[in-house]
């Protein structure tokens, strides 16, 4: 499990708390939880919310790993995960996600009114990681594809 935790998309909160530990891997998180069961509630500024997230995302992040034919203890290249929601959000507007006022624009503003037009092949440029991050945290998890 050589996958860097910023490939997760975990909040800034929890992304920071985690390489304050020392988490630099998706392995070092379940060498963490695997010591105790409050293994993520010792590190600090880490609260329930952010500890509920980082356990979705990992489990969400195994699942995946594991349908693509992978085993957990098997480390292999890292490679860069895209994500993709599923299919059925593809056709969904942003405004259904209730993003901030600067993510809806900056969106909008590189012509991206659907889901499916992040995966556009010649987008007019890049609308920004923060605006994109929002949308797929507004996304519900499960439905998140690699």
């Amino acid at each position: 499990m050589n996958v860097s935790i910023s490939d997760l998309n975990l909040s800034v909160r929890s992304y920071n708390c985690l390489k304050r530990a020392g988490c630099d891997t998706v392995g070092d998180i379940l060498a963490l939880i695997a010591q105790d069961e409050n293994g993520l509630r010792k590190i600090r500024n880490l609260g329930s919310r952010s500890e509920k997230e980082i356990l979705e995302c990992v489990q969400c992040f195994k699942e995946e790993f594991e349908k693509s034919g992978g085993t957990a203890g098997t480390t292999q290249p890292e490679r860069k995960i895209i994500i993709k929601p599923a299919r059925k959000w593809w056709d969904t507007e942003i405004e259904v996600f209730h993003l901030s006022d600067y993510a809806l624009a900056r969106l909008k503003e590189n012509g991206i009114h659907y889901v499916r037009d992040l995966y556009a092949t010649n987008p007019r440029q890049e609308p920004g990681w923060y605006a994109v991050r929002e949308l797929f945290e507004k996304i519900p998890c499960s439905s998140a594809n690699t």
